[in-house]
């Protein structure tokens, strides 16, 4: 088949939602959410680039490479690598990667990490081939909204609030504390030193905080909820709607400052994004957590998500 790859341009988005869409039908993104996360990451600090594979004027695959700013290391990327299945085994796929794996290699990468779901063994087996290693698994888990009884878990927040915790929300924090933002990143970042990563962790600034976690449209200030002792900020858990999939829910990161575990916090954050989801009727909640993370995947089992295929994270060594 002849086919012709070319940089990525704007008029690109709906293509490449297209694609990504058939290829995980779960997890839908629109072009304007792509742009939005195109158009907000900061190409003066970080690298991304993308390409696109042509087939008689229609695109049926793309790659890119960038930097990840919560792991930044100058010579380590993300990439990905994906083809609409109706042009797979063409190999447009392989022509794709190989032209992102060139320009990092004279970027003199040292690592390029990836990731692909356990049920689609073809991906595996590519990564595999070319010298790819498992470094990490998350596991997804969903919860059927409808059908959770919030009565039983009554206890838990009955506790939570003994201690004499409370939880709000971004949007009711907004109208009443003009530091909040500040503070609810110095707890993110605190949070995310704690989260297992593929990579060393680094922190992201707080302009980056604001773009991808409290201004993007899928941000829903009502459903990021905010536990506090007092005025202290101690743990949060958010939620994230999605343009494509309107009776779904993302959750966030959920967590806890390291000297308020273990007292029903995380669990309390949790119940009140049930709530949430069942007070605005959405269906489901989509959450991921690495495999490692014991006791968040404990609190998901006790409240009944169900265990999805697990997304599997790939690192690639260059010598």
């Amino acid at each position: 088949m002849n086919f012709y790859i070319r940089e990525f341009a704007p008029h690109d988005y709906v293509s490449i939602a297209d694609i990504g869409n058939a290829i995980y039908p779960d997890y839908r993104y629109s072009p304007e959410e792509i742009r939005y996360d195109d158009e907000h990451f900061d190409k003066t600090k970080y690298l991304f680039k993308r390409y696109v594979a042509e087939v008689s004027g229609r695109i049926v695959g793309y790659a890119e490479y960038h930097h990840m700013p919560n792991m930044f290391h100058p010579q380590k990327f993300w990439i990905w690598v994906g083809v609409h299945p109706e042009f797979q085994k063409q190999g447009i796929g392989r022509a794709l990667y190989e032209k992102i794996i060139s320009d990092l290699r004279a970027l003199n990468a040292v690592r390029a990490l990836t990731s692909a779901r356990e049920d689609y063994p073809r991906s595996i087996a590519f990564l595999q081939k070319n010298g790819f290693t498992e470094t990490m698994r998350t596991w997804e888990s969903r919860l059927p909204v409808a059908t959770f009884d919030l009565k039983k878990f009554a206890h838990y927040l009955e506790r939570f609030s003994a201690y004499g915790f409370t939880i709000t929300t971004l949007a009711d924090e907004l109208k009443r504390d003009p530091n909040c933002l500040k503070k609810l990143y110095e707890l993110y970042e605190l949070i995310m030193e704690d989260v297992p990563h593929p990579d060393q962790h680094t922190p992201v600034d707080f302009e980056h905080f604001l773009r991808y976690s409290i201004e993007h449209p899928d941000a829903i200030a009502e459903g990021y909820f905010i536990a506090k002792d007092g005025e202290k900020y101690i743990g949060l858990s958010n939620l994230r709607k999605s343009q494509d999939e309107p009776k779904d829910l993302y959750q966030g990161l959920t967590g806890v400052r390291r000297e308020y575990r273990g007292k029903g916090v995380a669990m309390a954050l949790k119940l009140k994004t049930i709530e949430y989801a069942q007070r605005h009727g959405y269906a489901v909640i989509k959450t991921w957590n690495e495999s490692n993370n014991v006791g968040m995947l404990a609190i998901n089992e006790k409240l009944g998500f169900v265990r999805q295929p697990a997304w599997v994270t790939f690192a690639k060594e260059f010598s």
